[in-house]
Parts: structure tokens; sequence; C-alpha cells
């Protein structure tokens, strides 16, 4: 399984072993462990990194003590070990966390082979682990994998055979090989190499932080004009500038860098100060806050930030320069003796007491008027409510008349019966412009139940479940009109074929209110002629939209056959 692997890497990815030949030639100098230790000088626990000549790899397993540390601990009882070309650039890095484990990571600048050995793993133990190799921490090119007899090997002066974990290269990549114990997850470890070249940094966005709020420096529209030209590469602001005190601070928000560590400098340039100085090390979030503290006067600046050890690794700058200048406060106000602030205020106090007073006697008159018209508007509706009433108890007696005149008295007595329980609902709704709408409809139901006596039609009424009739207030007598009119001019002569329907729904706030009536239509112009009733409705409608915003609306459609009255009451919910 092992050489399989190893075959496959060697084929696909450049991550290969060597012949034994050019590892001898390769590996001539150390072999690297990470371990822990205590410091004598100072009784700090603390991790280190112990290095053992590659003849003398026996002297890896009897360290437990030093002149200068004592209780040495490997990083793991899996003891990993990295060979690397003596000659080569190999700083160490970060830590990378990986849940409750920390994994070394190394940066390779040489393109350089590196191999992996577990010491702690021997022919005892052997087959309690496995192992595997991903790629750029997206691709598994090598599974899990357990440690065989294959992997065992003694070499470099030991003195019973460790676990060879392979020999990789992968130029411009990052390769992880982690090796855990199958019986127990705690037990395991891994390393992180890393051949790329460009460490320069990646920001992704600034956020700026002022008193009231934040917003995304890279957005014009949102920048208040601070800065209007940016670098097409890095993303850095070219004429970034501020007055004093308008930024709190920036938060700068980085590309993923697990493996490779910022520094800060600031460069400055001010009247009282001319430096440049490391403000920040080793920082490994995902983002940075560069406070205010660090530009409290006008002048300019320039923060540099740059991956730690990046720019020793290679020839060419690798750092990100965030330039700006930062503007004096704007001038301060003039100073005044309390003489003259006691003049000036005094005046300013008396021409806004003389301004408030006309606004007040004005806007008195206003509402005076206001509610003179308002006044008027209410008695003219009283007078239309008022000439309804009698309208309506007139037409119903005309209807008593009209039965005891064809000596119908068993349906003449049985229409005086519904017209008293009508007659009683009217005079309860008294004088009030406003009734609820169930009271409304139990008016126009005994009104229909009282006029289908006469006529033989049928009539239904629907409401909306969602409408609270009970809380729900309407004009009084609104629909009235419309009702008797349906009766009267529309399904009279039809009998029993004769059909009302009153309808009354939601919609998007307003209150719709339809008679429709199957019987003869009629021009609106005639019927406002003839109809005593909806002529006063009308201007009973129009008086009421003075009054509240042309919040009524009253739609007549009526063709050769059927009549649909619509009156919609708009925000009425």
């Amino acid at each position: 399984m092992r050489n399989l692997s190893i075959v496959f890497l060697i084929c696909t990815f450049s991550i290969f072993a060597l012949p034994n030949k050019a590892r001898s030639q390769t590996y001539k100098s150390y072999i690297k462990f990470k371990t822990e230790g205590t410091d004598t000088r100072f009784m700090v626990r603390q991790e280190s990194y112990y290095s053992i000549d590659t003849m003398n790899l026996k002297r890896i397993y009897n360290q437990s003590r030093s002149p200068m540390n004592k209780d040495i601990k490997f990083h793991s009882p899996i003891m990993l070990g990295v060979l690397i070309n003596p000659k080569a650039t190999f700083p160490h890095t970060s830590d990378v966390k990986s849940y409750t484990k920390d994994y070394t990571s190394y940066i390779i600048a040489d393109s350089s082979d590196v191999k992996i050995i577990a010491a702690g793993i021997n022919p005892d133990n052997y087959k309690d682990y496995k192992y595997h190799v991903v790629l750029n921490d997206s691709m598994e090119i090598m599974p899990w994998s357990s440690v065989s007899v294959s992997n065992l090997e003694k070499r470099y002066g030991a003195e019973k055979p460790f676990a060879n974990l392979g020999t990789y290269n992968s130029p411009g990549n990052q390769i992880l090989v982690e090796v855990i114990n199958k019986n127990d997850y705690s037990i395991r470890d891994g390393i992180i190499f890393d051949w790329r070249v460009d460490f320069t940094p990646e920001v992704t966005q600034i956020v700026v932080s002022t008193d009231r709020n934040y917003f995304n420096l890279n957005f014009n529209e949102l920048n208040r004009g601070y800065v209007t030209r940016f670098d097409s590469i890095s993303g850095m602001p070219l004429d970034l500038s501020f007055p004093l005190d308008s930024i709190n601070n920036f938060r700068f928000y980085f590309k993923n860098h697990e493996t490779v560590p910022y520094r800060m400098f600031l460069k400055k340039e001010t009247n009282s100060d001319t430096s440049s100085s490391e403000i920040d090390y080793w920082i490994l979030g995902d983002y940075y806050d560069f406070a205010s503290k660090h530009f409290q006067e006008p002048g300019k600046y320039e923060l540099t930030i740059q991956a730690i050890n990046a720019n020793s690794l290679t020839e060419r700058d690798q750092s990100l320069h965030f330039k700006f200048e930062v503007l004096p406060p704007p001038a301060k106000a003039k100073s005044y003796s309390l003489f003259q602030l006691f003049y000036f205020g005094g005046g300013i106090i008396l021409l806004f007491g003389i301004l408030f007073l006309v606004y007040f006697i004005n806007n008195k008159r206003k509402r005076n008027k206001i509610k003179q018209q308002k006044q008027m508007i209410d008695l003219k509706l009283k007078s239309i409510q008022a000439q309804l009433n009698p309208h309506f108890m007139f037409n119903a007696l005309s209807s008593i008349q009209n039965l005891m005149n064809k000596n119908e008295v068993d349906e003449a007595n049985l229409f005086l019966g519904r017209f008293s329980k009508l007659t009683r609902q009217v005079l309860d709704a008294g004088d009030e412009e406003m009734i609820s709408l169930e009271d409304e409809l139990a008016i126009l139901q005994e009104y229909l139940y009282m006029e289908q006596l006469r006529f033989n039609f049928d009539f239904q009424i629907k409401t909306d479940d969602m409408i609270n009739k009970a809380n729900t207030e309407v004009p009084a007598m609104l629909l009235h009109p419309f009702i008797e009119n349906a009766v009267k001019h529309g399904v009279s002569a039809l009998g029993k074929e004769g059909k009302i329907d009153l309808v009354i729904t939601e919609s998007n706030s307003n209150l719709v209110m339809q008679v429709i009536d199957n019987g003869k239509g009629f021009s609106e112009e005639l019927i406002s002629t003839r109809s005593m009733g909806i002529r006063l409705v009308k201007e009973r409608i129009n008086l009421l939209n003075q009054l509240n915003d042309q919040q009524f609306e009253l739609k007549i459609e009526s063709g050769s056959v059927g009549t649909k009255i619509v009156l919609t009451l708009k925000n009425w919910f």
C-alpha cells in the first residue's frame, strides 16, 4: 500500500522518495524534532526544537536531561522528525491549530526535498498507527494508510528500527503529513511544509470604525470621500486622507495565512516626529485592528505589513504598504467674552421667541379655521343622515300600505313586525355617525327580510372571516340606499329569479363593500335623479372625504343586466 501511494505521489504531484545515494548527499547534517522542557535559567516551561546529528539518532531516546533544560518531552509520543538539506533556508514559521493539537509548519524556500521519520513508531507498535498526505488543505493525495513493515528502517545510528513516512517535494504548494494512533485519537501529530515563494499579505477588505458607525473603505459610496483611488493589484488606497480624530481604527481582514505570521511596521512624518518602528509582531489572526493611538498627529503615515522571515527568503519585497495622511482638525470656533455670549445669546432667544409667537398665532388661526370647517361639514352630514332616516321610514310605510291595499293582511302583519324590529334597530343607532359593521349588517339583513316578504327574491350576505365585525366601525346607513335601490329598481320585478349579494371583504388594509343584483341595469345619471337615497349618500361620501382625506371611493357598474356597487374604505384597518 505504501509503495503504491509513493508511486502515485511521484507521478502526479512531484512528491517522491529519493534513492539512497541522493538521500545521503542531501541529508548529512541533522534531524529536527519539536520538544518542550523547562528552561533552568528562568524556570519557564516552553516549546523548543532539538536537532540530532544524522549519525547519532540513538541520542534522541536519551534526552531527558540537559545542562540547560530538564523534563524534556517530545511534542507527541509519535516523535516526528524532519530531515532537510542543511544548505536550505529553512525557518520555522508558526504552529497550526488542529482541535486540541498544534502542528508544526516550515517554509522551504529553495524547493528542497524533506523526509519525515517517526522515531516513536517501532516494530512493537507500528500496527497502531496510520497516516495520510493532504495538498493545499484541499486534496487528499494519499489516503489514510496503515504504517506497515515496509515503512520501518534502521538508519542514522538508531539502535532499533523507526518509521520512515516518506520524502516529499511540491514546489509552490503546501503539504500536510498527519499521523494518528488508531486506538487513541488524542495521540496524533502533523507537519506542514510550505514550498510557496510569494508571501505578500492579501487584504480582503478594510473596515473603518468611527464614533457613530463603520463602513468598508473600498466602497466609494460609503468612504466619505476619504479615498478615491485604489491599487488594482493589492487593493490598497492610493490617496487616503482624513481629518484628525475622525477615525477610531482600521480593521484589516486577511486571506488565510495560518502558517505565515505577520509583523507590522509604522513610518510617520509629523511636525514632532519622523520615525519608523515595529508596532506588532507574530499576527496569525484573520484580522488586525490598527488603532488611532498610532496616528494622533497630523502628518503622513505608512503602515507596512509583511510575513515574518518572508523577505529573507526572496530577493523581492513582499510587503504590503498602507499609506495615508492625517489632516489637521477643522478650525476651532473663535472664543467670545461672557458679556458677548450673553448679548448674542439674549438676542437669539428673543428672535426665536418672536418667531415662535408668530408661528403659534398663525397656527392657532389655521386650527380654528379647520375646526369651523369640520363643524360645518359635521352639520351637513347630520342633516343628510336626518334626511336618510325619514326617507327610509317613508319607503317602508309605503310598502306596508301597498300590502294593505292588496288585502294581503297576513303578509302586512308579518311585514309590520319586521318593520317594528328594524325601526327599533335604526332608532338604537340614534344620531351616531359611526356604528359597528355588525350592527349595520343586522339592519340591512332585517330590511332585506322585510322586502323579501313582498317580492320573494333571494339574497346573501357574505363577510370575510378575518374581519372582526363587532370592532370594525362604518358610517351608519351608508349602504342602505344601494340595497334599497337594488330591491326596488333591480329585482322587484323578477320574483324568485331575483338575487342580491352583499359581499364584505378586506384587501390590502382596505374595507371593500359590494352590492350586486341581477336586475335590469340603469344609467348612473338616471338613478341619481330618480333615487333620493343615492343622491344623499353621494353627498355624504363627498363630505366624508373632506374630513378623511379622500378615504371613500364609490364605483357603480351597470349594464343591460345586473348592477354592481363597490364602496371602498381605504386604509380602514
